[in-house]
């Protein structure tokens, strides 16, 4: 099996350190190691990029959410970015490198929230209050110099189950469908075990997969709103974008649901990047195939919402 190089290393460096497996190392421990880890392989962060956190009311008070502004004039067009971290680990702090990128190079303003994790806040929490950022920004985004006609949703792993998620539940209550759907490496089948779970187990394992699944939704797996993939009817929903990586053990689910939305008329580009592991996309602060997905999202945010 091919590696890339520079996955390789940082493979070799992880491993060096033997440190416990995630769920035996316990979720706080865990949650600062990744958050550490995160903002160490994150890209630089932009300086021209103006970041400052804001209030916005949510479900179940204000939610904290985390503003990345490109210099220039607005209104700019607004990407709702979802961390990632299986709804239980991350922070909008620890994606610095990479939303101040994203927002600089597709003249953007990306907004992430802090929303509610799992195990104190379980399913549906960080969907509730993700959807509420959402339909906040179609309402009030110009109170953060954007354009509340033009928002896209983007989000990976955890993150990329939420975008898919937000983009559903748009479709049931009647809301504005985002310009684009950004799905790196979705969590899209919390109740499935396809085959990539059990062969792909570099950096990321289905141990740490199922503690993470059973913290956010436990018997809550064959819910079409915690496993976009069972979601009877995913017609009319925004276009998407994929980002998949080769040695990740979501793999096969991301690809089924793409194949999913194509299959009920959705437009869908999925782009599968060779020899790299889970997380990748936000490993440009060694990866280069990591810069390139990012530049690739950037390429496809500025089309959407020029066509917007």
């Amino acid at each position: 099996m091919y590696i890339d190089p520079q996955i390789k290393a940082f493979i070799d460096d992880l491993s060096a350190l033997d440190m416990p497996h995630p769920v035996d190392l316990g979720l706080q421990a865990t949650r600062e190691g990744f958050s550490q880890l995160w903002q160490q392989i994150n890209p630089p962060t932009r300086e021209s990029v103006k970041i400052a956190d804001v209030e916005i009311p949510g479900p179940a008070g204000d939610i904290r959410v985390r503003t990345y502004t490109p210099q220039g004039n607005g209104p700019f067009p607004v990407l709702a970015y979802f961390h990632g971290g299986g709804c239980c680990m991350m922070a909008p702090e620890d994606y610095d490198g990479s939303s101040s990128a994203l927002a600089e190079d597709a003249g953007v303003i990306v907004v992430t929230p802090a929303y509610r994790r799992a195990p104190e806040h379980p399913f549906p929490a960080p969907l509730e209050d993700c959807f509420a950022t959402y339909v906040w920004l179609r309402y009030n985004a110009a109170e953060l110099g954007g354009d509340p006609t033009r928002v896209a949703v983007a989000g990976d792993s955890g993150g990329g189950y939420l975008a898919a998620a937000v983009t559903q539940e748009a479709k049931r209550e009647n809301a504005p469908q985002p310009a684009l759907q950004v799905l790196i490496y979705p969590m899209t089948d919390m109740g499935g075990l396809p085959t990539s779970r059990i062969e792909e187990t570099m950096f990321l394992d289905d141990r740490t997969l199922q503690w993470v699944i059973d913290m956010h939704v436990g018997e809550n797996r064959l819910d079409p709103r915690a496993s976009p993939i069972l979601e009877p009817d995913v017609s009319d929903l925004a276009p998407a974008v994929m980002i998949a990586a080769q040695i990740d053990p979501l793999r096969d689910e991301g690809k089924a649901y793409a194949s999913k939305l194509r299959n009920a008329g959705v437009s869908v580009r999925y782009h599968l990047y060779e020899g790299v592991v889970h997380g990748f996309f936000n490993m440009g602060g060694f990866c280069d195939q990591g810069n390139a997905a990012l530049a690739q999202v950037t390429g496809a945010l500025q089309t959407a919402f020029r066509r917007g």
